[in-house]
């Protein structure tokens, strides 16, 4: 198996999203076990399945309201890069805390192979959001 390499943006920034209280260290320790586990359920690379699963669960556009004319109107918003990764790593971090298992790792884990395999909450919220981006395009300002 090979290892990832300790300076991957991707970890990187999956381990800031599981900081609690400063300790990095520790964070770095469920991100590096989640990929261990990745690789003891799948048999696979764990990197590129957690690439992948982090794509899919990433939407592409937000809503936002605004008030216009007095009342409330959703316009859609499109993400930039950077966005969408956020987005779709807390979208699987909310999805995996409802998961079984009772550690962090190992419950990151089984949701990531649920969103790669298209049976997660995570997909499903993306796509309700693209719904609404979609019902509401109307109100898209245009440049």
């Amino acid at each position: 198996m090979l290892i990832p390499p300790a300076s991957d943006p991707l970890l990187h920034f999956l381990a800031s999203s599981l900081l609690n209280h400063g300790k990095r260290a520790r964070a770095e320790r469920i991100v590096s076990r989640t990929l261990l586990y990745i690789h003891a359920l799948t048999r696979a690379p764990p990197l590129p399945i957690l690439r992948h699963a982090l794509i899919t669960a990433s939407p592409a556009v937000k809503c936002i309201s605004q008030k216009r004319s007095g009342k409330n109107v959703v316009r859609p918003a499109a993400l930039t890069e950077k966005q969408r990764i956020r987005a779709g790593v807390h979208a699987v971090l909310a999805a995996s805390k409802n998961k079984s298992g009772k550690t962090v790792e190992e419950r990151l884990a089984r949701e990531i192979i649920a969103v790669v395999n298209g049976d997660s909450k995570a997909i499903t919220d993306k796509e309700l959001a693209h719904k609404q981006a979609m019902v509401n395009r109307g109100n898209a300002l245009v440049k």
